[in-house]
């Protein structure tokens, strides 16, 4: 049981995901019946990691704002400002005296301290709403997810987490 216990804490801790929620009080997604994105192809040119899953973000925001019943335009109300970036993390676990089986006397100084594990790599996504007529940002998600090296995965992983983010816009 303690086994299970420690590998799902591991889990959680090696797998961290979520979003997080910037807004004005009097924002509410429902005011808006167009978007546009600004500022991602020239920022896909600077950043060649990001490119990989570019469209799947893009297909994936636009996707949620139109089951909202907001769309794409020319003329939006609503523009959409991206920004990605992906950092490499170190995977680390606490050493415990719990984990030792001593055999003798343990005479000497032994503390417990993180020990790297591996690595891994974290990609944040954020998403800036600013309303166009007043070019004053109205609202801001923040998405975390732990990035895989096999696309399909990606791919479920970056959809699960944007639906996650825009299933809580009012």
């Amino acid at each position: 049981m303690k086994n299970i216990i420690t590998f799902l804490t591991l889990i959680i801790l090696i797998f961290p995901s979520g979003a997080q929620e910037l807004s004005e009080p009097q924002f509410s997604i429902e005011n808006y019946q167009t978007f546009a994105f600004i500022g991602f192809e020239g920022y896909l040119k600077e950043n060649p990691d990001v490119r990989t899953n570019a469209g799947i973000i893009e297909a994936a925001i636009i996707r949620e704002l139109k089951l909202k019943g907001i769309l794409l335009s020319d003329k939006p109300e609503l523009i959409l400002n991206i920004a990605v970036s992906v950092e490499d993390k170190i995977q680390t676990r606490e050493t415990t005296v719990r984990d030792m089986h001593y055999m003798g006397q343990r005479n000497y100084h032994w503390e417990v301290e993180e020990v790297p594990v591996g690595t891994y790599r974290e990609g944040t996504l954020i998403i800036d709403f600013i309303d166009a007529s007043a070019n004053e940002l109205v609202h801001q998600l923040e998405i975390m997810e732990v990035i895989t090296k096999n696309d399909k995965k990606m791919e479920k992983r970056i959809n699960r987490q944007i639906s996650k983010a825009f299933s809580r816009l009012k």
